[in-house]
């Protein structure tokens, strides 16, 4: 059971003893008690210096650290999404070993899979630009509206990542159902991948 603890009496006996140092100083004159007070200004300078002083300065100093360690986290976790969203970007693209023949074999497998075929398939071109390889090819092709659509949405899934740049869709007088596509197909392979 905790206890109250008056205060009051402590207070008034430091108040007494400071009254009666005041009152012996006063009546006796400052210079004699002059080496006493520089004394324990002497003590009081010490006590800082030796005791107050070098915590201060190696809380400081700790802190100091601790907020450097906070700032290397903070970029650490910074350095390692960017690197995990580099890595995820290049994961989607075609490597420089599947350069030559990855474009054309991929959209050729993609008609493959929805039943299309071709009517012409341009070889394909290639541009290079900052470190990147920029690969296109063209096609035309007859497809009804649901075949295209399909291949479309198969051709803008596929990993590594092929993207349509262009199409031009138009109806064929000739044939009821059927469309001529005229298609441009991209991707971009890095020269170099950064880890």
């Amino acid at each position: 059971m905790a206890q109250n603890i008056d205060l009051k009496p402590l207070v008034a006996l430091a108040q007494a003893e400071l009254d009666m140092v005041l009152s012996t100083v006063r009546e006796k004159g400052g210079k004699r008690f002059g080496k006493a007070f520089a004394l324990a200004g002497v003590m009081v300078v010490l006590a800082y210096a030796g005791l107050y002083a070098p915590p201060k300065k190696k809380s400081a100093r700790l802190q100091s650290e601790i907020d450097a360690a906070r700032q290397l986290s903070e970029f650490g976790t910074q350095y390692k999404d960017l690197r995990d969203q580099l890595a995820s970007g290049y994961a989607q693209l075609p490597t420089m070993k599947e350069k030559e023949q990855w474009l054309s074999n991929s959209v050729y497998d993609s008609l493959k899979a929805e039943g299309l075929a071709p009517e012409t398939f341009q070889p394909v071109r290639e541009q290079e630009q900052a470190g990147l390889i920029f690969q296109a090819s063209n096609i035309t092709m007859p497809a009804r509206f649901a075949e295209f659509y399909a291949w479309l949405t198969r051709l803008e899934g596929a990993k590594p990542l092929m993207h349509l740049q262009s199409v031009d869709l138009n109806k064929k007088s000739d044939a009821v159902g059927l469309n001529t596509v005229q298609a441009e197909i991209v991707t971009v392979i890095p020269k170099r991948r950064f880890n």
